[in-house]
């Protein structure tokens, strides 16, 4: 059915309206749009009864019978729910990615505009959306978005874009590749990086075409991106020997990350006259012959500036022993994912007090990724020898908590050593492994992960399962030694399927707020409030009024006002704590509650009518 009359028909009438009804008997335009319905009368009751209303103005131009035609036609424009469009009906364009939900366009605004326009409140509403409605990112409408975020100004925001566009798998490739400019700036240099995360050496073609004309960042992570398949020997050693600077240095680590005949040749060859270069392109890879070219370089590169043969301990002295060709950042870098004879004898010679925590973070990174039985047996070795006791254990508990052995007594004293440490504001060796576990599908993961400077990014490896129990002894030493450090630890591994576990670990973050003395600029009640909520615990009684009687000595009323409007539960519940909380404060008189800016902040969050009590 054609609808265009009637929308002409409501046109002719608005107009009619501005003009006057005096002026009706002459306004040949809408007796025309009246003569042009009349075909539609036929069709239904109500067009009938247009037809007849709007005939009847044209012989009884009152102002009442206008009104009543105006409100009649709007009502069944709005009915239709429809518009008139000039024009072919096509399909929609599609370039292979996405999908096509049934959501308005109306609740995906939001996610397109904090991609595609500036703001200060983009990032948390794209955080927002990822969190609670992870659905909207996925749908053909907002891939383009994502695209175009991923060259957002605001470092974090492109950054978590990043995160979500990777995780998304072969459907982003379409997007990412169109539009594809190889000179350009930022977002080219991301997409390069999504792509080759999400594919590989899958798209090799498409990082050959596009190397071709690229430009400064944009050819840097074109040419890094050939790491992914060894039939890219032969270019990336042409490469090598034509680039300069950060092209060159992307092309060696491109190199070295191939494991083929053709490329050990090179760069064994290659290290004889640029030692320094090959030493930090193998910071980034794990496999036998960049192991034992590791170990050889290391030692050849142990010279001072004056030419004398020095220790990799004297070395870790920066400040005294100045390398003639590298540094020590450099030589302790080739260590990662290395194994053999020869890289355990560097770890057994190894002592300097200063920085035995650096060597200890690289051998537990190691063990994760190569799982090699050599390195387990050294760390273990190493963490009871006299000279090194406890200075391993990042290595050990990596170990212990791959095993199936019972290691709780080991953990717990541990644990409370680092509380010491902690308390001490030192770094504490057993927390920088404890942090790396997280929580995925109801198993717990350690994180294996490096940092690459060529695409200034954490490479993701693939992270090892927790075989020790996290939610026995584990988790019960760390809530015997209540701190900030390990509150962050344990609200991460809040199991919110285990009813069981959540209760143990809510109690104790109820008593966090209540009943612990918070640490002396250390507290976190945002963080144990979102505990509470990841246990299912809300409403908790007396929440809000039992942390101001444990905070009586000395807190701040923001923080009040910030327990009572983080701690899971609904308005009822938190109106009622507040008013507790006021009459508490107005009987007790703690003096740094300010009861003016209470009830300030109450009649602003609550209605004024909360006031006084």
């Amino acid at each position: 059915m054609n609808l265009a009359p009637i929308y002409e028909l409501k046109s002719r009438l608005r107009s009619a309206m501005i003009a006057g009804t005096n002026l009706l008997s002459e306004d040949f335009r809408l007796k025309k749009a009246v003569e042009g319905f009349v075909p539609l009368g036929a069709a239904s009751p109500v067009f009938a009864k247009i037809a007849e209303m709007t005939n009847d103005l044209l012989t009884n131009n009152s102002p009442a019978n206008l009104l009543d035609a105006i409100t009649l036609v709007d009502s069944v424009i709005t009915t239709l729910g429809t518009v008139e469009a000039k024009g072919e009906i096509s399909d929609l364009e599609t370039i292979g990615g996405g999908e096509i939900l049934e959501i308005p366009y109306s609740r995906l605004s939001a996610a397109i505009n904090s991609l595609t326009t500036k703001g200060s409140g983009n990032f948390n509403t794209f955080n927002d959306i990822r969190e609670n409605n992870p659905e909207l990112l996925r749908d053909y409408r907002v891939c383009p978005a994502l695209t175009a975020g991923l060259g957002a100004s605001y470092t974090e925001l492109a950054d978590a874009v990043f995160e979500v566009v990777s995780e998304m798998g072969n459907e982003m490739i379409p997007f990412l590749e169109r539009g594809f400019d190889p000179k350009g700036k930022k977002e080219m240099v991301q997409r390069v990086r999504a792509i080759e995360n999400i594919a590989g050496a899958a798209e090799n073609a498409f990082y050959l075409e596009q190397l071709e004309s690229s430009e400064k960042d944009v050819r840097k992570a074109l040419i890094y991106a050939l790491r992914h398949d060894d039939s890219n020997a032969e270019k990336l050693i042409e490469l090598v020997k034509t680039e300069k600077n950060k092209a060159k240095e992307a092309a060696l680590s491109a190199l070295v990350s191939l494991d083929c005949e053709q490329a050990v040749k090179f760069v064994t060859e290659y290290a004889e006259k640029k030692p320094t270069e090959v030493i930090s392109a193998l910071a980034r890879v794990s496999y036998k012959w960049t192991s034992e070219l590791a170990a050889r370089l290391i030692n050849e590169l142990l010279i001072d500036k004056n030419g004398n043969k020095i220790t990799l301990s004297e070395a870790a002295d920066v400040d005294k022993f100045k390398l003639k060709k590298s540094d020590f950042w450099n030589l302790e870098s080739a260590l990662w994912g290395k194994w053999g004879a020869d890289i355990e004898k560097i770890y057994r010679e190894f002592y300097c007090e200063e920085r035995m925590s650096v060597l200890d973070r690289k051998l537990n990174t190691s063990i994760l990724v190569t799982d090699d039985e050599g390195l387990k047996s050294l760390a273990l070795e190493l963490n009871s020898s006299p000279k090194t006791k406890d200075c391993y254990v990042c290595s050990e508990a990596v170990i212990r908590l791959l095993s199936e052995e019972d290691s709780s007594e080991w953990f717990t004293e541990r644990i409370k050593t680092g509380y010491n440490e902690l308390a001490k504001n030192k770094d504490a060796g057993i927390i920088t492994v404890l942090r790396t576990i997280y929580l995925s599908d109801g198993k717990y993961y350690l994180m294996n992960r490096c940092y690459d400077p060529i695409s200034d990014g954490w490479v993701m490896n693939n992270p090892r399962e927790v075989v020790h129990s996290i939610k026995g002894a584990i988790s019960d030493a760390l809530m015997s030694c209540p701190c900030w450090g390990y509150d962050f630890i344990l609200e991460g591994w809040i199991d919110e399927s285990d009813r069981e576990y959540c209760a143990k670990v809510g109690d104790y973050f109820v008593r966090r707020l209540t009943a612990i003395k918070p640490e002396k600029g250390h507290t976190d009640e945002e963080l144990w409030c979102a505990a509470l909520k990841k246990c299912g615990l809300y409403n908790v009684e007396n929440l809000a009024v039992d942390y101001l009687k444990n905070v009586m000595d000395k807190g701040y009323t923001t923080t009040v006002e910030r327990v009572i409007q983080d701690m899971p539960g609904d308005d009822d519940y938190r109106i009622e704590q507040a008013r507790a909380v006021l009459e508490l404060a107005r009987k007790e008189k703690p003096s740094w509650f300010q009861i003016d800016k209470f009830e300030e902040w109450i009649a602003l969050r609550y209605g004024h009518w909360f006031v006084g009590g």
